[in-house]
Parts: structure tokens; C-alpha cells; sequence
């Protein structure tokens, strides 16, 4: 049986205290990775969450931020690569949203929405790789994306935009430093059973019928997100770029719509 060993490895994790992230962490750190967390919630408050999880304090270092300012952005990832010189996998995980109809929804909050799913991922990569490019590692940037960026739902049209914008953007940068050995890949599931997800799912009928019939009437569970993250940190994804691997039981075949 093939094993996933992350032993020595140091990753950095941004919305790393969400739902579906708590169970990236807890695979990541069960595979030996020492992890470098970044949310916005306090310190304090990331720690009781963090040991509910039971990740122990030994195997990972937190940072407050919010990444939709790209100084606090460029701040947190020159502190992580102070700490790791040599780190080589960074995930953008941070992003999300609740249902927002185009009509109700004000400027500035879709552009809130638009900045914090596409522009806040924009801040982390050229922070990341202008470490990469100077330290001359060959790095891997995973950014999370979602299908709606290619089966939009009426109701999430910043959202969905700004993870179609991220899933072309990951291309071009996979593009751009293929030369260099940097690589940057996608991970894009389906409707998955927790965080605010479940919670739209839960509470509005028409957005359940539509995901029960695009996603082929089974949605994603969070530990499957995990372990597509834990195999693109491990060795076995050496040769993956430019890829959006979408864990989505096979989301939209058919043209359903």
C-alpha cells in the first residue's frame, strides 16, 4: 500500500481554521508535516480550536492575518520563510461565501466577496513566489477553487467569478515559472458537507436541488478535500502543473443543468 510521508516538510495553510480545513490540517499533520497556520481569528481563540482538533502545539506555528490586505499578506509569508528558508508548499485555502442574489447584493460587499476569493489568493502567490524565485526553490503553490467556477449557481455571481478567475490565474502562473520548477495547482470539489456549504445546502431548497442534480446526487465529503491536498504535498504529485483536480464525483457529466 502506497503511503503519503510528509515527514520534514513545512506547509503554509492560509483559512487553515474553517471546516473543511480543520480536516487538511488534521491529514496533513497525520502525515508528519509541520504546518505554519494563518487565519484571521485571534491566536488565543486558534489555539482552543487547535487543540479540540488535537494537533499539538510542537507541530505547528500560527499567524493572525487577514489576507485581503497583501501587506499583512507579505508580512506573515516573510516571517514564515524567516522560520523555513527552505519551504517549498504553500496552499491557499482561504475564501467562501453565503448565498448573494446580483440585485440585493451592494458594490462594495460583491466586491468584498470578488476580493477575498480571487485578489487575496493574488497577494499570497506573488509574495510566495518572489521567496521562491529569490531562494531558487522549486516550489508548489495549490490554491482551492470550487465548481461553480464552471457550473455557476444564481446566486453566487462574485463568488463564482472570482474562483473562475483564480482556476485561469493558477494556469498562467503554472505557465510563467514552468521554467523555473515552480508549480501551481488547483484543487476544485464539488458541494462539500460542511462549513457554509452545508449550511446554504441546508437552508435553501432551490440551491440543493441544483447541487443534488449537478454533482450527480452525491456531494463531497471534507476528508476526501483532504486527502486530494495531502497527495499534491507528497512526492507522488511531483510531476502534476497547470492541473485543476477536482475530488467531485464526477460533477456536471452529462450536462445536467
Amino acid at each position: 500500500m502506497i503511503g503519503i510521508d510528509l515527514s520534514g516538510k513545512a506547509i503554509l495553510i492560509t483559512g487553515a481554521l474553517g471546516a473543511i480545513a480543520e480536516h487538511m490540517v488534521r491529514r496533513l499533520h497525520e502525515a508528519g508535516a509541520t504546518l505554519l497556520l494563518t487565519d484571521i481569528k485571534a491566536e488565543q481563540e486558534a489555539k482552543r480550536m487547535l487543540d479540540e482538533w488535537r494537533i499539538p502545539t510542537s507541530s505547528y506555528v500560527y499567524f493572525t492575518a487577514d489576507i485581503t490586505d497583501s501587506v499583512q499578506v507579505s508580512g506573515l509569508v516573510n516571517r514564515a520563510f524567516e522560520q523555513f528558508p527552505t519551504m517549498d508548499t504553500v496552499i491557499g485555502h482561504a475564501g467562501g461565501c453565503e448565498l448573494h442574489p446580483f440585485a440585493t447584493t451592494s458594490e462594495i460587499y460583491f466586491e468584498r466577496i470578488f476580493r477575498f476569493n480571487f485578489f487575496a489568493q493574488t497577494y499570497l502567490a506573488r509574495a510566495v513566489l518572489a521567496q521562491w524565485t529569490q531562494r531558487k526553490i522549486a516550489g508548489h503553490l495549490i490554491l482551492t477553487s470550487s465548481y461553480v467556477a464552471r457550473m455557476p449557481h444564481s446566486q453566487i455571481s462574485s463568488y463564482a467569478s472570482a474562483k473562475a478567475a483564480l482556476e485561469n490565474f493558477a494556469r498562467s502562473l503554472a505557465l510563467e515559472y514552468a521554467l523555473t520548477g515552480i508549480r501551481v495547482n488547483v484543487v476544485s470539489p464539488a458541494n462539500v458537507a460542511a462549513g457554509s456549504a452545508l449550511k446554504v445546502f441546508d437552508e435553501d431548497p432551490a440551491y440543493r436541488e441544483f447541487v443534488l442534480r449537478v454533482t450527480l446526487g452525491r456531494r463531497n465529503s471534507p476528508e476526501s478535500v483532504a486527502n486530494t491536498f495531502a497527495f499534491l504535498c507528497s512526492p507522488l504529485a511531483s510531476e502534476i502543473n497547470g492541473q485543476i483536480l477536482s475530488p467531485d464525483y464526477g460533477s456536471g457529466i452529462g450536462n445536467r443543468l
